[in-house]
């Protein structure tokens, strides 16, 4: 008992003392959406909203459970397991004492809060549905968490495997689908003439209802099993049917538990030498590509064969590519057709936010740059080149093929927009790479993309945003010469737009990275960012 209070302890205190900029952000955002769970539990208490909407909503609340160590794969859990190695006793004892600390988190919080739309749906029922709802939010809760930590365990294991990497790049490229193009096939239903300028809503006649097969599947999967121990309740049901979910509950928990335990103890069990990638190195036939023989050929074909083979990298260049394909199959069926050549300005925008940590991701490997004349610059235009090849000239291309597909008439506008967007995101990558690095393992260290990378979302959203005004700009020719969406001066504005955005970005880049290098690599070194004065700039020392 002692060993498991120490646990929970230590994970207090590296919460309350750690970085919290994120989990504050986290917390105020998960509350926020909790509080529209429980909206929903009041409206549909009141009458005014179809049950199954609750379903829904809990639903897609315990699905972030499963889908969140998908989404960052290469964060670092608050306890890592591989801390605790040398510890004297068996991985097993120590994996079941830290379960006792798993339950200590931002997301234990929010989904305790949503849950409490249970409590909010029995109230009118009398004590009874009321202590029955809260049996419920325990037993939910306690599933929810196991999920989550048994599936952050086991995506940790699987991303030290070639296949591992594969289902995560599908998995993520499919949510960033959904996240930027799976309101467009609603919308399509809604405005099917937006594209000919007819903005006449079509909305249907009826109360929106959940369809009750979608209802019915949702309370028999893990994540409704308290909503529907709360509906037998309060239906009246026998008091086995109303247990049967809360059992099930329990134990599928207990099994998680279980199951987390072991596969910590299998990490507890492998000395640090061997905790590592599982992805086999195989000779490849060699392609023979002829890059330039002078600094920035070098830089190119570095930077190429990189992308390749580090494996966060790899895994941000198949969202890239994989994401794009993915909006074009939600797009396309539907009624706004005329959207398609659009997906290349959303392309440009995550190929920008691949490649907005690449400094950090190369680590002290910086070193070599600074201390060689005359190489920040081609660093900086090989870095530029290399991404234009592997991203900015596959989505100039796509855009072209869907727009000739298509037939948009907004075809020339959605170029431009692309033009602007790509240079944007060639030109802003490698200097807010080196602006606002987020910092883990060293490359020479991080060999599986379970190892941690940082995490740059803040980089990547900053990315976003540029590269998002940036392709607004072509726009600007409608407003001030009234001219049709077709009209080529779009294109023309856009392709200016990218070209400034590159010249004129590369000397601060340069200028950057000269002057706060030293203190980068020194923050690499160390593992956090150094806080040291432009004044007090020192040569950087190699690696040791």
């Amino acid at each position: 008992m002692r060993h498991r209070i120490d646990f929970m302890s230590l994970r207090w205190r590296v919460i309350r003392r750690g970085p919290n900029d994120e989990r504050i952000f986290g917390l105020i955002a998960g509350l926020i959406a909790a509080a529209g769970v429980i909206a929903v539990a009041a409206l549909v208490r009141a009458g005014d909203l179809d049950p199954g909407w609750l379903a829904v909503a809990l639903s897609a609340f315990g699905m972030t459970w499963l889908l969140g160590p998908v989404l960052l794969p290469g964060l670092a859990p608050i306890l890592d397991p591989q801390w605790f190695r040398t510890l004297p006793r068996a991985p097993r004892c120590i994996a079941r004492e830290m379960s006792a600390s798993e339950a200590m988190s931002v997301g234990t919080v929010i989904t305790t809060a949503a849950l409490l739309s249970l409590v909010v749906v029995a109230a009118p029922d009398g004590p009874a549905a009321i202590t029955l709802a809260f049996l419920a939010v325990g037993a939910q809760l306690f599933l929810l968490l196991w999920l989550g930590r048994c599936t952050s365990a086991l995506v940790a294991r699987l991303l030290r495997s070639a296949w591992g990497i594969r289902i995560a790049v599908v998995q993520m490229s499919a949510l960033l689908a959904l996240s930027f193009a799976g309101w467009v096939p609603l919308f399509a239903l809604v405005l099917p003439q937006l594209g000919d300028g007819d903005v006449t809503m079509q909305t249907p006649s009826t109360t929106a209802v959940v369809p009750e097969p979608v209802v019915t599947t949702l309370l028999t999967l893990p994540t409704g099993w308290g909503l529907a121990a709360v509906n037998a309740a309060m239906s009246g049901e026998t008091p086995s049917a109303i247990a049967a979910p809360l059992v099930g509950a329990v134990a599928c928990a207990l099994l998680l538990r279980r199951a987390w335990i072991e596969l910590t103890a299998h990490t507890l069990r492998q000395p640090p030498q061997t905790a590592r990638s599982g992805i086999a190195v195989r000779e490849r036939r060699r392609v023979c590509v002829v890059w330039p023989t002078n600094e920035i050929g070098a830089v190119i074909a570095r930077e190429v064969k990189t992308w390749f083979r580090d494996p966060h990298r790899r895994l941000g260049l198949g969202h890239a590519w994989l994401t794009p394909v993915l909006m074009v199959v939600l797009v396309a069926p539907g009624a706004w057709v005329w959207a398609l050549p659009f997906v290349g300005v959303v392309a440009a925008a995550i190929a920008a936010m691949a490649a907005v940590n690449t400094y950090a991701l190369d680590g002290t490997a910086l070193w070599q740059v600074l201390t060689t004349p005359r190489a920040v610059r081609a660093d900086v235009i090989g870095r530029q080149i290399a991404w234009m090849l592997l991203f900015g000239a596959p989505v100039i291309a796509g855009t072209v093929v869907l727009s000739l597909a298509s037939r948009s008439q907004f075809s020339a506008l959605a170029l431009g927009m692309t033009l602007a967007a790509t240079g944007g995101g060639c030109a802003a990558a490698p200097l807010l790479s080196a602006l606002m690095p987020a910092i883990g393992a060293d490359a020479r260290n991080r060999v599986a993309t379970s190892d941690n990378a940082g995490n740059p979302a803040g980089a990547q959203w900053t990315i976003f945003t540029a590269v998002a005004i940036a392709a607004v700009v072509p726009l600007i020719p409608a407003g001030i010469t009234a001219t049709t969406p077709s009209s080529l001066s779009h294109l023309a504005f856009g392709a200016i737009v990218g070209l400034l955005m590159l010249v004129l970005l590369l000397p601060v880049t340069c200028a950057y990275i000269e002057r706060r290098g030293p203190a980068l690599v020194s923050a690499m070194r160390s593992g956090a960012l150094a806080r040291q004065s432009p004044g007090r700039r020192r040569a950087p020392a190699g690696p040791r």
